[in-house]
């Protein structure tokens, strides 16, 4: 599968794109240190020459895989994003703002759960989160940013406080990373369910499952 749906692209493009995608996966299920060049050229089955003609050093391979799952995370959140934008402007009620934020999770959710996104990709994004010195780690926020303002921004008019508040940061958070740590998790929560994968019928009742949380928190909230 190559990642960009390109007419006719030349072959050192394809070399290029196949480059990226073993990086999101090698580096994804291995990290930075342990994926070798060798390891990342091989997945991609071209020879070593390739990364240094292509990216200059492993370290530009990176960054561009970073860049380029940035980019797919930021439009796949484009429309659901302008859609919750406007009903946090428009603030048709408590419950409707709470359905809103709903719909925006859920169209993370799905995308993730459904395998749009590989595993391995999910564990490249939150690797890069976890150290702090890692410079990827700022691609995928600056990506990210304008969905996490706008679910606090919403989360704040849901429970009266303020956006930049500890309560409500802590409550966003919890509520956009849900999905991220279903699909990290899915070996462990595959053999939880007593499931072989994760089938379209599984995938509804998970969400139906994460809606039903989602909502008693944001209900919670409101409350408080």
């Amino acid at each position: 599968m190559l990642i960009e749906d390109c007419p006719k692209p030349t072959r050192s493009e394809q070399t290029r794109q196949k480059l990226i995608q073993a990086a999101l996966e090698v580096i994804g299920a291995q990290g930075y240190e342990l994926a070798t060049t060798r390891m990342l050229t091989a997945h991609a089955g071209v020879n070593l020459a390739a990364i240094p003609y292509h990216f200059a050093s492993k370290e530009e391979l990176y960054r561009a895989a970073a860049e380029f799952l940035a980019g797919r995370l930021k439009t796949d959140q484009a429309a659901p994003l302008q859609a919750l934008r406007l009903a946090t402007e428009q603030h048709g009620g408590t419950e409707a703002l709470i359905e809103a934020v709903i719909a925006f999770m859920l169209s993370m959710a799905r995308n993730i759960l459904s395998g749009e996104l590989p595993q391995s990709w999910v564990q490249f994004f939150l690797r890069s989160q976890a150290d702090p010195a890692d410079t990827t780690g700022q691609i995928f926020r600056q990506a990210l940013q304008p969905g996490r303002q706008q679910v606090r921004a919403a989360v704040a008019l849901i429970c009266g406080g303020e956006a930049d508040s500890l309560p409500v940061r802590a409550l966003a958070f919890s509520l956009f990373h849900q999905a991220f740590y279903f699909r990290l998790a899915e070996p462990v929560l595959l053999q939880h369910l007593a499931q072989q994968t994760l089938s379209a019928e599984v995938q509804e009742q998970l969400l139906t499952t994460l809606t039903q949380g989602l909502r008693a928190q944001l209900q919670a909230a409101a409350r408080c």
